[in-house]
């Protein structure tokens, strides 16, 4: 727990050092990339609808992730997506969470979809969107909403398709053994809690 902690706790300042600029990355020759340009959140990304609900595929199985507003929901026998994309959560509970999703998957209609648009790399777009705080933008009291129509006008920077891309390497490379580390605790408890319903045996 400890390790995941430290990881964590790793990523939240690189995040905050990259994205502010105070730590750069330089080129395969040492040289400085380009300057950070502005820009607003609909020139690098859209968003794109799902109308998929849960009683659609209730009774459906298959090989195909589909995403809810808790994450992964369920397998399906088809997808709507073939590449990576993002999701965030736009009614309901949770609204205003982000999701990298894989491709070959879909997500529930609570969910939008956010694609990059040309030279912008979705796992940076994701790490960049992970830095806003979409609460500003939710509305409605008994059910909350989000709308990209809303947030689209955000300003943030972003740098070379290149620097993007390093940055994505870098920080998805923590974002992995965070994952490893969180797998083999989840085994560790599985294996004390069998030995603990063994041990009066």
């Amino acid at each position: 727990k400890k390790i995941i902690d430290n990881l964590e706790y790793l990523m939240l300042g690189f995040r905050e050092k990259i994205f502010s600029q105070k730590f750069r990355f330089k080129d395969d020759l040492g040289s400085d990339y380009l300057d950070w340009e502005e820009s607003k959140l609909e020139n690098i990304c859209q968003k794109q609808s799902s109308n998929i609900s849960a009683n659609k595929i209730e009774d459906n199985f298959g090989n195909y992730i589909i995403y809810g507003a808790s994450g992964v929901l369920k397998k399906v026998d088809f997808y709507e997506e073939e590449n990576d994309y993002i999701s965030i959560v736009k009614d309901g509970a949770g609204v205003g969470r982000l999701f990298f999703c894989e491709g070959k998957s879909s997500v529930l209609g609570t969910m939008e979809i956010i694609k990059p648009k040309p030279d912008v790399n979705v796992q940076f777009l994701f790490y960049q969107l992970s830095n806003i705080d979409f609460t500003k933008y939710v509305t409605g009291s008994t059910i909350p909403h989000i709308y990209f129509k809303d947030y689209k006008n955000e300003k943030v920077k972003i740098p070379s398709i290149k620097e993007q891309t390093k940055i994505a390497d870098f920080l998805s490379s923590i974002d992995e053994k965070i994952e490893v580390e969180k797998k083999i605790l989840a085994q560790y408890e599985t294996q004390k809690k069998y030995l603990l319903a063994n041990l009066f045996v």
